[in-house]
This record gives structure tokens, sequence and C-alpha cells, in this order.
């Protein structure tokens, strides 16, 4: 009887213990990576070249008197596409801090030379909308 007792309380020891147990943590990097996507375009009508290059920069802005803190970066070529370009910038969800300010510029370059850019603020991710989308709207430059 002891015996039987004692195998049973064991067994219930031993669910309990296995209940406590709390749930294992992702371990993949791929659980941390989050995107923001969107558009690129500019008004103007002029073409791109095949080899223009577009570069998406997701910054955090918070101080005013520092420069940008870059959090991710996402280059590509255009290989003939044009203008409006999708793109989806994708970034370490552990580098945001939720008191800080982000925003997203892009900038495109034609031989190594700047063609256009970004002129305008374009808050994402701790905004008052948590925005993950966004349509950015560059200006060209005079060469």
């Amino acid at each position: 009887m002891k015996k039987a007792l004692l195998l049973i309380m064991s067994s219930v020891l031993g669910l309990i213990l296995v209940g406590c147990q709390s749930a294992p943590k992702p371990t993949s990097s791929e659980s941390n990576i989050q995107s923001i996507m969107g558009t690129v375009s500019y008004r103007e009508r002029i073409a791109l070249p095949d080899k223009a290059l577009v570069t998406i920069t997701l910054q955090d802005v918070s101080l005013a008197d520092a420069p940008a803190k870059v959090i991710a970066k996402h280059r590509f070529e255009t290989n003939g596409m044009q203008v409006p370009l999708e793109f989806d910038l994708a970034f370490d969800n552990r580098k945001i801090d939720a008191r800080h300010r982000y925003s997203v510029s892009a900038r495109i370059e034609v031989d190594g030379k700047l063609r256009f850019i970004t002129d305008t603020h374009y808050a994402v991710i701790t905004d008052e909308n948590n925005t993950k989308r966004v349509d950015l709207r560059l200006v060209g430059v005079k060469q």
C-alpha cells in the first residue's frame, strides 16, 4: 500500500513540476526581426537608368542636437524598374526604444551622384499610429 501511495504521489508531484515549467523562449533571431514596407516615388517625369541605386534608412532621430543613429539600411539597384518602387526594410526590434522617435528616409543615386532625396520627416514605429507602412516622396537634387 505504501509503495502504491508513494508511486501516485511521485506521479502527481512530477505532473505539477511539468505544469510549472515556463514556455521556452524562441532562440531564433528571426523572432526579433520586423519590417517597414512602403514605396519610393518622385513627382518629376524622369526615367531612372538601369543602375540607379536606392537606399532606404531607418534612423533614431530622438536627439535634436546629435546626428541620427542608423538602425537599419537597405540598398538595391533599380534594374530598369521605375517609380513607384516597393521596399521592405528589415530591422532588429531589440534596437527599438519605445521612448525614442524614428523616421525613414530614402535617396536615389546615379553613377555615385545624388539625384533624389527625401526632404520630409516620415515618422514610423513609435509615432502615435505605430506606422509600419510609409510612402516616401523624394525631391530632385539640382546638378
